[in-house]
Formats: structure tokens, C-alpha cells, sequence
């Protein structure tokens, strides 16, 4: 396969990957609303886990105990929270605040730990985020687009911002990793050894005697994990390896109106103008922020 082939294949993983990603969360939130997500995040990151540890057997680099242990804590925190606020408040604003999270962290990071100061079109694009995720905030709070508001709705708000900060934390511990040698399936293989055993914890936590057992839910369960977890994260593996940077941020950061769309598929979600303002403004300023790095 030549650079231009290899390319476009890698593209091509990217969205199915994105694409994948936006149907899991409305596939979780429609279908397995009323199933415990610790339970679910335990049986879905365990097949996850088993494939990436059969086709990666090798591929570890150098011993980096710290970078490792933040990978896995930060694999924990994100999945944890981004499943259990998909339960709260609609997919769509929780994929919005996660990833809009990103951008205005980096720049806190920079200042704090490097004195490094954001240029000013840095402080617009965080300026235009938190505008976005503000409209985002009032829209959960009111409840608009899913049956979720007042406490729940600031459950789910705050829920969806630990996810984004454990997503930045988790591209900093995988770029740790790459750079002492590691392959991107080892790095996919070892990032599960915190959540099992912690989402199987808060498992034996839960009331599970209410569920009712059949093979349409196993069927379900199934179905969604490899949809909205295993498939994603392969697909976004390969086509990481096939693809630049800007590529794979400008189409990730296209999710939260994808997931948006694919939510007027659902019964369970209403339309709401406010949600899709919000999802508009921070939707922009991401890109807006992707471009500027090009640049």
C-alpha cells in the first residue's frame, strides 16, 4: 500500500471510528439506560481488553511505571464517568464538554507548569469553548433534549468534564509511552488493568438483582460494546498510525454534531435548538483552534 492509499485508508478509519463512537453513546443512553454502567464498563472494557491483549502480545518499549499508572488511572476516570453521565444527560452535550475540555486544559497546564502564556487567539478559542459549554450547561439544567435536569443534569455536567480532563491526561501518558519505544497496541493493551477491577468494585456496589437476565440483553450488551468501545478504539488505532494529526483532530472534533444528529434517531431524545447552539459554538471553535495550530 503506497503513502496516498495508506492515507486515505487511514482516513477512512478515523470517521468509521468517530462514527462508530457517536452511535455507541446513543446506542448506551437509548438501550441500556436503566442497566448499572459500572457493570457495563466492566463486561465491555474486558472483551476490550482480551482482544487488544491477543493481536498486541509485543510491542512494549521501555519501563515507564509512571506514565503507565497514569494511562491506567486516567482510562478509569474518563470511561467511568463518560458512561455514567451518558445516563444523566443527552450524548451529544456530554461528547461536546469532553472533548471542548481539552483545548482551555492544555492552556492551564502550559501556564501552570511551563509559565508558558496562550497567545490571544488561544484565549479567544477557550473564551468561545466555555461560551459553547455554558449554552450546553443551561440546556442540561432545563432538562432539553432528555428527561434529566436539576441535580442530575449537574451530575452529568460534572461527570462529562472529568472525562475530558481524564481524556487529556490519557494522550499524555500514551505520548509518554510512544516516545519510550511503545507501539500503539501495546499501548491499547495495558491501559485496562485499573478499570476492571474498579468498575467490578463499584459493580458488586450496585443493586444488580432488579436486572432481568435474557439473551436480548446479552445480545445488547454485546452489540453496544463492541460498537461503542472495542471498534472505536481499533479503528482509531489504525488509523492514528496512517494519518497526521491535524486529520484526526479536525474529524473528532466533528463527534458531538454527529452524535447530535444520530440522536434524532432515538425516541428517547427531543430536538432542541439550545443543544444545537451550544453544540455549533463549541463545534467552531474547536476547529477554529485546529486550524490555527496548522497554520
Amino acid at each position: 500500500m503506497n503513502s496516498v492509499s495508506s492515507a486515505n485508508f487511514g482516513r477512512a478509519m478515523i470517521i468509521l471510528a468517530v462514527l462508530l463512537q457517536a452511535i455507541g453513546k446513543v446506542t448506551f443512553g437509548t438501550w441500556l439506560a436503566a442497566f448499572p454502567s459500572p457493570f457495563f464498563v466492566f463486561i465491555s472494557f474486558a472483551l476490550t481488553a482480551a482482544f487488544f491483549l491477543a493481536i498486541s502480545r509485543q510491542g512494549a518499549g521501555e519501563k515507564a511505571w509512571g506514565a503507565l499508572l497514569l494511562l491506567n488511572a486516567s482510562t478509569a476516570l474518563t470511561f467511568l464517568c463518560f458512561f455514567y453521565a451518558l445516563k444523566l444527560i443527552e450524548p451529544a452535550i456530554v461528547g461536546a464538554v469532553e472533548i471542548g475540555i481539552g483545548p482551555i486544559l492544555a492552556v492551564g497546564m502550559s501556564l501552570a507548569l511551563a509559565g508558558e502564556r496562550p497567545t490571544p487567539l488561544r484565549l479567544v478559542v477557550c473564551a468561545g469553548i466555555l461560551a459553547g459549554c455554558l449554552i450546553l450547561g443551561v440546556a442540561a439544567l432545563q432538562g432539553s433534549g432528555f428527561e434529566s435536569f436539576g441535580w442530575n443534569a449537574w451530575l452529568g455536567l460534572g461527570a462529562s468534564v472529568a472525562a475530558g480532563i481524564g481524556a487529556v491526561l490519557i494522550t499524555m501518558a500514551s505520548k509518554a509511552l510512544l516516545n519510550r519505544g511503545w507501539k500503539f497496541g501495546a499501548v491499547l493493551a495495558h491501559r485496562f488493568y485499573l478499570i476492571l477491577p474498579i468498575s467490578l468494585a463499584m459493580t458488586l456496589g450496585t443493586d444488580t438483582s432488579t436486572i432481568e437476565w435474557s439473551g436480548a440483553l446479552w445480545a445488547t450488551l454485546l452489540v453496544v460494546s463492541v460498537v461503542g468501545v472495542l471498534a472505536p478504539l481499533y479503528f482509531l488505532q489504525v488509523g492514528i498510525g496512517r494519518c497526521d494529526p491535524y486529520t484526526v483532530m479536525v474529524t473528532m472534533a466533528a463527534l458531538p454534531v454527529l452524535t447530535f444528529v444520530i440522536e434524532g434517531l432515538s425516541p428517547l431524545y427531543s430536538w432542541s435548538w439550545m443543544t444545537a447552539g451550544g453544540l455549533l459554538v463549541v463545534t467552531a471553535f474547536l476547529l477554529l483552534d485546529v486550524v490555527a495550530k496548522r497554520s
